[in-house]
Order: structure tokens, then C-alpha cells, then sequence
């Protein structure tokens, strides 16, 4: 014998308030993530330098002016590095000699 259950209005509400509750939550959770992305405009950099292997400092004269970790390339003392825009947050590309790059953990240096 087959057994249905016919579900009344009252459980069909709770069920939409567990999934507006689970929606929210997840919501939520996600953005702290979202706002910890670094953003901030480089202008012009003059020269870099490199801290450990995939660290770059950029400089504006004498002045620091930000600091990223470059993934899937390679940066040595004598690249060339472009901005692609000046504008940059956490996961954009820049290019190092002619390959993009992406940048990550971009923190502003300087005052």
C-alpha cells in the first residue's frame, strides 16, 4: 500500500521561513569575504623591487607605494612590469614582461 503524506499550509510556511533562514545565513557568511578584498589606485610607480620571489614593492620616487603577491609568473630584478589599470583589487591582472599576471594581497604602502 502506497502512503502519502499531504503537507499543510502551516509546514509549507516553516519550510520557507528554514530556507530564507538558510539563505540569510549564507549571505552573511559570505560578505566578510567579499569586503576583505584589497582595492586601491596605484598611480605611476617608477621603479620595484622584489621581496623574496613573487613579492613586489612598487615605488613611487623614493616612496613605497604598494605591495602584492604575483601568481603564475615569474619576476626577476630586471622585468618589466605594466599596469593593465590603475585601479586594482585582489585577483586583477598586471603584466611582467608581456605575460598577465595576477596580483593578489595588494596592500597600499606609504602615507
Amino acid at each position: 500500500m502506497l502512503g502519502f503524506v499531504i503537507s499543510s499550509g502551516k509546514e509549507v510556511k516553516e519550510m520557507e521561513k528554514n530556507i530564507f533562514a538558510i539563505l540569510c545565513f549564507g549571505i552573511f557568511l559570505l560578505i566578510p569575504s567579499l569586503s576583505s578584498a584589497e582595492c586601491m589606485t596605484i598611480g605611476a610607480f617608477s621603479n620595484f623591487s622584489l621581496e623574496g620571489t613573487n613579492t613586489v614593492v612598487l615605488y613611487a620616487g623614493p616612496s613605497p607605494v604598494a605591495r602584492f603577491d604575483v601568481l603564475a609568473c615569474y619576476v626577476q630584478p630586471t622585468s618589466k612590469i605594466q599596469l593593465i589599470k590603475s585601479n586594482v583589487c585582489d585577483g586583477d591582472e598586471i603584466m611582467i614582461d608581456g605575460s598577465r599576471c595576477t596580483m593578489m594581497e595588494i596592500k597600499p604602502l606609504g602615507p
